[in-house]
């Protein structure tokens, strides 16, 4: 039985069962709650296709292009001045002095990472959105290291933040020599509007989650954690939106993650798998390394660094449910991802699985017998 002592002032109706309420965003965007993401909100839709050209157009009487020389002093070396170049090649247009870029590279002494971002970036000098490319080569103008005096082709010296920055200031200046970005080519920007953010979205100070993994290279020294920031979709599913590294690596590093953070801010994520698979085979002198297999115990060889980290990144997005195993993802309305005979459009590393026991220094499952001692494969560690 129930007694009543007290005159009943309100009354409120509840059930054990009843949900907790959803907790509320903030204005920058956050969920206060202990698993905090981002929230993106009012992702756009990809609009029509991009590309001028899917892959390298074959030109059997060759291409025109232009060559850079880059000097870093030895002030900043402490070993000796080392020259790089940076190639920019097009094909001219009806209009006399103007032309359209479709690839760039670098040759001689160039920073560690720059080829791969080369390779990257010839993607975007196919496109069609001109705005795209534009935003991003100013964004890699800004990328800091070591700064140094540089004379531009114009004649004026110009204090560059790093070589990376040199290395875009350069194409940037070519691309405008070739009438790239003019108020008619820049007046159409698809990829540029299907980005699902102006600017990318910053943590309060209440902070926010996001992925990592350890990278150790141990022949060149890499050792550095790989942060992937992911937001909330207005439906609920986590997104990757922003690549980051931090530790111990070179830094023209940097310049890469910044376009492929570009590249995984675009609505359709099919342009940027496209990038990240560009990228799993990419090789570097005394680069090939191995690694732990992402989503295994087993350990691999991988071409390089670069090369791991896109398969780190493409793991993540398989993880999400966003590709399937295969790293493929539906065709999509950005870029249309044509067949090509023979083959997949970026076929995976060979990876050669170390069939060895836990390593007592590195964790790696990589210790074999050599010589009748026990050595890990990974870090040379040795009981003899």
């Amino acid at each position: 039985m129930i007694s009543i002592t007290k005159k009943i002032r309100g009354f409120s109706v509840s059930t054990q069962d009843a949900a907790a309420p959803a907790p509320k965003a903030t204005a920058e965007g956050f969920v206060h709650e202990a698993d905090r993401r981002l929230m993106l909100r009012d992702v756009p839709k990809p609009l029509a296709d991009s590309l001028r050209w899917e892959k390298r157009p074959v030109l059997t009487a060759g291409n025109p292009s232009q060559t850079y020389t880059v000097t870093v002093p030895d002030s900043l070396t402490r070993s000796g001045s080392r020259t790089w170049w940076v190639i920019v090649g097009h094909v001219w247009n009806d209009v006399p002095g103007r032309g359209y870029p479709f690839e760039v590279f670098v040759t001689g002494e160039a920073p560690r990472g720059l080829s791969a971002l080369c390779k990257s970036l010839s993607m975007d000098l196919r496109s069609n959105d001109r705005g795209w490319l534009k935003a991003k080569l100013e964004s890699l103008a800004k990328a800091k290291d070591v700064a140094f005096d540089y004379v531009m082709p114009d004649g004026v010296t110009y204090r560059m933040p790093s070589e990376v920055a040199c290395f875009a200031k350069l194409v940037l200046h070519r691309c405008t020599e070739l009438g790239v970005f003019t108020e008619e080519k820049l007046a159409s920007t698809p990829i540029l509007d299907a980005r699902m953010f102006k600017k990318e979205p910053k943590g309060s100070s209440n902070g926010t989650l996001a992925w990592n993994q350890s990278v150790l290279h141990p022949v060149l020294g890499d050792d550095f954690e790989l942060f992937l920031k992911e937001g909330l979709l207005p439906d609920g599913q986590r997104r990757p939106f922003s690549l980051w590294l931090s530790g111990t690596y070179p830094k023209s590093l940097d310049g890469l993650c910044k376009v492929l953070s570009f590249d995984l801010s675009v609505s359709d994520l099919a342009w940027g798998v496209r990038k990240l698979k560009q990228l799993v085979d990419v090789q570097e002198p005394q680069g090939e390394f191995m690694a732990q297999m992402p989503g295994s115990d087993k350990s691999a060889w991988y071409p390089s660094t670069v090369a791991y980290i896109a398969t780190l990144v493409l793991h993540r997005l398989h993880q999400l449910g966003w590709i399937n195993a295969q790293y493929d993802v539906p065709s999509s309305n950005v870029v249309q991802l044509s067949l090509i005979p023979g083959g997949s459009e970026a076929p995976k590393p060979t990876v050669k699985t170390v069939q060895g026991s836990l390593c007592w220094e590195c964790g790696a499952h990589a210790v074999v017998k050599l010589d009748g001692c026990p050595t890990c494969t990974q870090c040379s560690a040795s009981r003899c």
